[in-house]
């Protein structure tokens, strides 16, 4: 904590401390400032009848470590949170923390100052009876980003996320993989291009940003590389550093992209809008020309990413070879929640490998009855 310092000057009492600005590159610099405290009188004759004043106006803004520790929440989201995440994440983590800030961490701490709020502020966030395990996690994971920011600049010291947990109505939502039979269900169905951009997330594994990311100089004939993302109307780079590599392309797959190659051209995005020729919004291609010929067999997209990695375990590759193909960081995320198996079906098959294993080991029912010993 500082106190500052006193000066007299033009026949006047003045603190002199430090505070804390967003800078230009939306790090924190610190300045100056000088403030008027009260005239040199018979009340004010010394710096000692002038402390209490200084002591008021210094502790608003520093109480804290810091001249931020005393902003509302709100305050230092704009300032300096918002900013950083715009210079170093991508545009939708960007929309993610300003979206779940405005609409469910502003309206009940927002008001606070950044160095009062507690883990019981953070925990009541957590208490809303109305919303999911998911969405609660998604909560605190946005809170804990902005308070951790504050302690890394030294505003706070504590990140009172930390400890707060996240309970909320666990959500029924299943994982949905589409198999062969859906692709080829799908491409009996569907018009171009969507015939095409099915069949890349489906026989590739790409992000639906990955996808709509692509250009033609990312496509050699056998391979495609994943070089960047697309998101909305934003271009950046992919998912994680793991996420940018080459991704086979296997024959059915090539003539498809061939063909598509010699009705669009070779210059600019595989999948292009035909009004702005830019990346195509493949969320606007499921709602106008997917779903209204495929109906309710449609799940979304990360189902062909899904539907890959089960479909390669299934058919015995390893797991960690199947998180290679689909780009993941560590083979345990492959394996909780990509590849999707039918419980019934391989519990099933599981237990006739259990039978045969007892049919091999267990002795048989008809073993020879031991001989009685001869009497004498």
């Amino acid at each position: 904590m500082q106190r500052g310092s006193i000066r007299q000057k033009s026949g006047a009492w003045h603190v002199r401390y430090r505070v804390t600005e967003v800078g230009p590159d939306g790090k924190p610099q610190r300045r100056m400032v000088t403030k008027r405290l009260a005239p040199v009188n018979d009340e004010y004759r010394s710096a000692r009848d002038v402390w209490s004043l200084a002591d008021t106006i210094v502790a608003q803004e520093t109480q804290g470590g810091a001249a931020e520790g005393s902003l509302a929440v709100s305050d230092f989201v704009e300032r300096f949170f918002l900013p950083f995440v715009k210079t170093k994440k991508k545009a939708s983590t960007l929309r993610f923390y300003r979206d779940t800030i405005k609409r469910d961490i502003a309206p009940v701490i927002g008001q606070l100052r950044m160095r009062d709020v507690q883990t019981v502020h953070v925990q009541r966030l957590l208490d809303a009876p109305d919303l999911s395990h998911g969405s609660l996690l998604r909560i605190k994971s946005a809170c804990s980003a902005v308070f951790s920011h504050g302690k890394r600049l030294g505003f706070i010291l504590n990140n009172p996320a930390q400890g707060a947990q996240a309970e909320g109505r666990r959500s029924e939502f299943e994982a949905v993989a589409y198999s062969l039979a859906d692709l080829e269900f799908f491409l009996g169905k569907l018009d171009e291009p969507s015939r095409t951009v099915i069949a890349v997330a489906a026989f590739t594994g790409l992000r639906l940003s990955e996808i709509r990311g692509l250009r033609w100089e990312d496509y050699d004939g056998a391979e495609l590389i994943v070089r960047r993302s697309v998101w909305r109307t934003f271009e950046g780079v992919t998912k994680t550093p793991e996420s940018k590599a080459a991704v086979p392309v296997i024959r059915p797959l090539r003539k498809m992209l061939d063909a598509h190659k010699r009705r669009n051209g070779t210059d600019g995005w595989i999948f292009a809008g035909e009004k702005k020729h830019f990346a195509l919004n493949l969320d606007n291609l499921a709602r106008r020309s997917i779903i209204p010929k495929i109906g309710d067999r449609w799940h979304g997209w990360q189902g062909w990413r899904r539907g890959l990695a089960t479909t390669l375990f299934d058919l015995g590759v390893d797991p960690e070879v199947a998180s290679k193909i689909l780009r993941h960081a560590d083979s345990a995320v492959t394996r909780r929640h990509y590849i999707v198996l039918e419980s019934r079906k391989q519990g099933r098959v599981a237990m006739r490998k259990l039978e045969s294993l007892v049919a091999q080991t267990w002795p048989s029912k008809k073993s020879k009855k031991r001989k009685s010993p001869r009497k004498h």
